[in-house]
């Protein structure tokens, strides 16, 4: 643990040289609570969300559940996963309650991380996070892309579908 973190400040890499591009996206999933009661429960405006039953793929496929996401990827800029997370987390401090009530409403709830490597060296947490993720009861899980080492421009190492339609 580097000195800034024992004391209670993150010592974030920004620039961090392995990554071409990263973002978090917190994800609800509800058969019956719509977006709009999500929101209303957790107090934040969601950066996307869907109905169940809403069509999608040009209309040949519906929605089997109601989607609720907040992302950080127009937040910051930030190649340092850590950061990302914990902007997520401010967003959910003071609403145990409110997480609680949708996991016992059956909700599905997780944070999911885009990250574009290049190089050795991944994403990471410090304790603390996975401590308030745990208590949380929300599961975090990356999504991994390699670029080619030449490659630092993120439009070039971004696979070919749009990663803001990844979400079921």
């Amino acid at each position: 643990m580097q000195k800034a973190e024992i004391m209670g400040q993150p010592d974030y890499d920004d620039s961090y040289s392995t990554c071409v591009e990263t973002h978090s996206t917190l994800r609800v999933f509800s058969d019956h609570i719509t977006p709009d009661e999500i929101t209303k429960l957790l107090q934040i405006e969601p950066t996307s969300a869907f109905r169940k039953g809403d069509s999608y793929s040009h209309g040949k496929l519906k929605r089997k559940a109601n989607g609720w996401f907040y992302s950080t990827e127009q937040l910051s800029s930030s190649k340092d996963t850590r950061r990302h997370i914990d902007l997520i987390l401010a967003t959910l401090d003071g609403k145990d309650d409110s997480v609680q009530k949708l996991h016992i409403e059956g909700c599905k709830i997780d944070l999911t991380t885009y990250w574009v490597s290049v190089g050795q060296g991944g994403p990471w947490l410090m304790p603390r996070q996975m401590l308030k993720l745990g208590t949380l009861g929300i599961e975090i899980w990356w999504d991994i892309y390699f670029a080619d080492k030449d490659e630092k421009c993120p439009d070039a190492a971004k696979p070919s579908s749009k990663k803001t339609k990844r979400h079921g």
